[in-house]
């Protein structure tokens, strides 16, 4: 039985996930990779298990669906039995879309706030029981500075995202006092393969907006995320211009949404 730190990580093979768990995989932890794609998931658990410093040290890849409610308790159960309960849990699985209010289909919509809101929460939702009853434990939610600011051309998104900031703010009032914590993630944009995909049919408004708040690389990303979950941190914005931004937007909200508005209407007028 070792004392090292377990880690899962949802949407472990590529972009930001993946970053954290080459992170952890160099710290030494434990880590057990959950994504859907299983020939992405053994690329990635090669990658972090060069990065492993001990001999016995667990780098593990599991496929399964997020969005398969019914199987997936019984997909992490396996894990659990497999790896051990973790001691962190870091929720990065999701999806972007860009697009305006009205030319987003209904159901488009609807699947972008199941994804990103459903899967985190039924996968919190399966492995906290455990860490409850063990008495400690973290689940890190990766949300995005669109769940903090409305942003144009991300209505369904930030609706997703602000979602899942209002229930990791109840769930952290509901864990109070249990040694387990609740953290939100809000990165700016970060270059991943989603970000990628996205950048193929961007709204302009969108792509202005997000360059005046900067785009992170991976690496750097994870590395900021991973220090401030170490230190308990609740609400972590990686970089300067995205925490600058987040503090005038929640300080100043009149005269960001006005300069906001006034910056788009100049720049696309």
């Amino acid at each position: 039985m070792n004392n090292r730190q377990c880690v899962y990580i949802t949407g472990g093979s590529s972009g930001i996930g993946l970053g954290l768990a080459k992170v952890y995989a160099g710290s030494g932890a434990d880590i057990v990779l959950l994504a859907r794609d299983q020939v992405k998931l053994d690329s990635a658990v090669a990658i972090c298990s060069r990065l492993a410093v001990h001999a016995d040290q667990v780098i593990a890849g599991l496929s399964l669906d997020i969005m398969d409610y019914d199987g997936l308790p019984a997909r992490l159960l396996e894990a659990t039995a497999s790896y051990g309960a973790p001691d962190l849990v870091i929720l990065c699985a999701g999806v972007a879309g860009n697009g305006t209010f009205l030319n987003t289909p209904a159901a488009e919509f609807d699947s972008i706030v199941n994804i990103n809101l459903g899967g985190s929460r039924e996968v919190a939702r399966a492995l906290l029981p455990d860490m409850l009853k063990r008495g400690s434990g973290q689940v890190a939610f990766v949300s995005s500075m669109a769940g903090l600011i409305g942003l144009y051309g991300y209505s369904a998104y930030s609706a997703s995202k602000f979602a899942l900031t209002g229930m990791v703010q109840a769930l952290r009032q509901e864990l109070a006092g249990s040694g387990v914590s609740a953290h939100l993630v809000c990165p700016p944009e970060v270059n991943t393969p989603m970000i990628a995909a996205e950048s193929r049919a961007p709204v302009p408004q969108t792509r202005f907006l997000k360059d005046l708040v900067g785009t992170l690389e991976p690496a750097v990303a994870a590395q900021k995320i991973a220090r401030s979950i170490a230190r308990g941190k609740s609400v972590i914005v990686p970089g300067v211009r995205a925490n600058l931004m987040a503090w005038i937007a929640r300080h100043f909200p009149e005269l960001f949404a006005r300069s906001s508005e006034l910056l788009l209407r100049w720049r696309f007028k």
